[in-house]
């Protein structure tokens, strides 16, 4: 219950701006609120839970929510910044948009402000992850989940934390091996499924993916994440469980450094982590018990994620995959696994109602194709992310290394002339005007269908027993 107060109260604040929270008392209210419940977890003391997380929550953002009321004061005007820079610069037409956070304004170094500006800079492609800048320049309004927005500051200061990002380092290194011996526009593509680096990424081949439904297969994402652990676990876990869980833990948190800490990486390496712990301890969470939880742990690291696009078509598509699609299977199957075809069906489909509304009202279109180029994509994915790993770590080895590297390249081929083939075909995308809420009722008609397929399932039950 608490976590569903933390999640309930997160709403409650972006809604309707509760700043009034912010001293540190009322999280020390929240926490002995949270021991009594724990303390008689009885009806009673599970709404104090509720209230607990709840306050917590209002805690929690309203520091937030007054750092963004103090940069609003700064729009429109010329200002100095000095911030963080927060996951891949994207070079777009010879700018290089980067997103800044742990902002400092003018000389107060002690006093960092909350939020995220999204800055383009005319040019400097050496801009890294984690860099510190200090930049001089106009404070525009911002959009998204962004609180402000620079065009074509200054940049008065620039240092590089020493000895760096190891992780962001390796990950380059590792990078530039692929480069090596897979042609540019293939390894473009691999390192984007491998590593999530989306810069060798062309505007042809990224437009082909979003026609054909594919944009999310080169964004590092839960599913990647879990290919990758399900490797390491299923060799690690042949010594023993504890070793299986303990080099998948530390894969994920490596991983996690390596690709950054992105909404949708958080989401899937807290989940993934607390699945294994589960599996470990020989206990089995439903999937919503472990969504709520992640969801509230998330919110409090960062409450401007709720209204991230990439944590809620994170949440979304799992959502689908792990709640909406067994029903599925029990409504067409019964007690019958579904095939390999079907299994990719139901999760293709899964997935994508529950995404649908979101990516209706960001994107204002949809692809009828999607589904059949996912079926063609999707089943050979795991196998390509391997041989691409492959042909980093043999590079440079004797024919071995060439034979890999030609292999890799022609199954990166096979998924290029699925996008470009498909990609060609517009006449299969639907747009709608952006921004219409009326989208989310699709969520009503996703709740009644699963009240369907539960209402069957009680139906049978009772025919049985008759």
């Amino acid at each position: 219950m608490g976590c569903v107060g933390v999640v309930s109260g997160m709403i409650l604040v972006i809604v309707f701006r509760i700043n009034f929270f912010a001293s540190w008392w009322w999280i020390v209210f929240a926490v002995i609120l949270l021991l009594m419940a724990f303390w008689k977890p009885r009806i009673s003391f599970a709404v104090m839970a509720l209230i607990a997380g709840m306050v917590l929550a209002f805690a929690r953002a309203s520091r937030n929510l007054i750092d963004e009321e103090y940069v609003y004061q700064l729009y429109g005007q010329t200002i100095m910044v000095t911030g963080t820079v927060e996951g891949d610069p994207d070079i777009d037409e010879g700018n290089v948009n980067l997103k800044l956070k742990e902002l400092q304004f003018g000389e107060e170094e002690n006093n960092t402000k909350s939020g995220v500006l999204f800055v383009s800079l005319k040019s400097n492609n050496e801009i890294a992850r984690d860099d510190k800048i200090t930049l001089e320049g106009k404070l525009s309004e911002g959009f998204g989940i962004f609180v402000g927005y620079m065009y074509h500051p200054t940049v008065t200061k620039w240092e590089r934390p020493s000895p760096g990002n190891l992780a962001l380092a390796l990950r380059n290194w590792f990078a530039d091996r692929i480069k090596s011996i897979i042609p540019e526009k293939k390894a473009g593509l691999g390192l984007s499924y491998l590593l999530g680096i989306k810069t060798g990424i062309s505007d042809e081949l990224d437009e082909g993916l979003r026609v054909a439904g594919l944009a999310h297969i080169v964004v590092t994402s839960g599913a990647h994440l879990s290919i990758l652990v399900g490797l390491m676990c299923k060799v690690f876990s042949k010594i023993s469980r504890f070793v299986g869980v303990l080099f998948s833990g530390v894969f994920i948190i490596f991983f996690m450094c390596m690709v950054g800490f992105t909404p949708s990486i958080t989401r899937a390496g807290i989940m993934t982590i607390l699945t294994l712990l589960a599996w470990y301890g020989g206990r089995k969470f439903s999937a919503w018990r472990i969504i709520v939880i992640t969801v509230a742990i998330t919110l409090m690291m960062d409450p401007s994620y709720l209204l991230n696009l990439g944590w809620l078509l994170s949440f979304a598509s799992y959502g689908g995959v792990m709640i909406l699609g067994p029903r599925l299977s029990k409504f067409f199957y019964g007690k019958k696994r579904p095939g390999l075809i079907g299994s990719m069906v139901l999760t293709t489909v899964s997935a994508t109602l529950m995404t649908l509304p979101l990516t209706l009202y960001y994107y204002s279109q949809i692809s009828l194709i999607s589904i059949v180029a996912n079926l063609l994509i999707m089943p050979s994915l795991p196998y390509v992310m391997g041989a691409v790993f492959l042909s980093g770590v043999l590079a440079g080895v004797p024919m071995l290394g060439t034979v890999v590297a030609f292999a890799t390249t022609k199954m990166l081929s096979f998924h290029m002339a699925i996008v470009e083939w498909f990609g060609g075909m517009r006449q299969f995308l639907i747009e709608v005007p952006k921004n219409q809420w009326q989208v989310f009722l699709a969520y009503g008609l996703i709740v009644l269908l699963m009240c369907i397929i539960w209402a069957r399932k009680l139906w049978l039950n009772n025919e049985q027993f008759d």
